[in-house]
């Protein structure tokens, strides 16, 4: 499986235009405590660090649970399959289903009213990737295939995680927005890396149905995910 898009594709331009080190957006860190097994999402402001969340595990699903560090409050949570490769976040209460784009690639995208203009109708944000031997970089694509930001991962760290790189400034960026990029972002790293250990996502890929989101399928997709989880909700 293959992390890396196709050279001559606008995607994968994207990975290759977005330098963080220029960039004077927002940037997140990540930090793996052992002690605790869970992440910590630190704003880094120069050698300043404040805690932003609290990222835990668990073994059942969700497996992701994100809440906020200054007053522990619940922000949202990851879904990973044990066999599809799609993926599921509920982030204040709205579901988001992951959609794979492509069965051996990188590549997801959802639709997001975060991130509409009109604040109605949701519009379609993508996550492809690039990798070396060190780095594996997630670019986060708006509707034009602009950069929203890049999520460098550290492939062999044990405690450093990576780092997010926003293009917009803390002062541009919504907390909506930043919650949303981070959340599905590490839903999304994490659903590669089980994809990668877990023979069972052969088969998942093998039989998934790729594609771009379409704001009614995908409408109906997240209304039937959620009913599902009223169902199971109940005793």
């Amino acid at each position: 499986m293959s992390s890396t898009s196709e050279s001559s594709s606008p995607r994968s331009n994207a990975t290759e235009s977005f330098h963080p080190n220029t960039s004077k957006g927002l940037h997140l860190k990540i930090d793996f405590a052992w002690s605790k097994f869970r992440n910590l999402i630190f704003e880094k402001n120069g050698d300043k660090l404040e805690p932003v969340y609290i990222q835990h595990f668990r073994p059942t699903k969700p497996q992701l649970r994100f809440e906020s560090a200054a007053n522990n409050s619940p922000i949202a949570t990851g879904t990973i399959n044990n066999v599809s490769i799609s993926g599921e976040c509920i982030i204040h209460g709205h579901d988001i289903a992951l959609k794979p784009l492509k069965r051996w690639k990188t590549q997801y995208n959802y639709l997001s009213k975060t991130f509409s203009s009109s604040g109605a109708e949701p519009v379609p944000i993508s996550w492809i990737a690039n990798s070396s031997l060190k780095v594996w970089d997630f670019v986060c694509l708006d509707a034009n295939q602009l950069p929203i930001a890049k999520f460098s991962v550290n492939i062999w760290a044990i405690k450093q995680v990576g780092n997010f790189y926003f293009e917009k400034t803390k002062e541009e960026l919504s907390d909506e927005e930043r919650d949303e990029v981070v959340v599905t972002g590490v839903t999304i790293l994490y659903i590669m890396m089980t994809r990668m250990n877990n023979p069972l996502h052969l088969v998942g890929a093998a039989f998934a149905k790729t594609g771009k989101v379409e704001g009614q399928a995908q409408a109906q997709e997240e209304a039937e995910l959620a009913h599902k989880k009223d169902i199971d909700a109940k005793p």
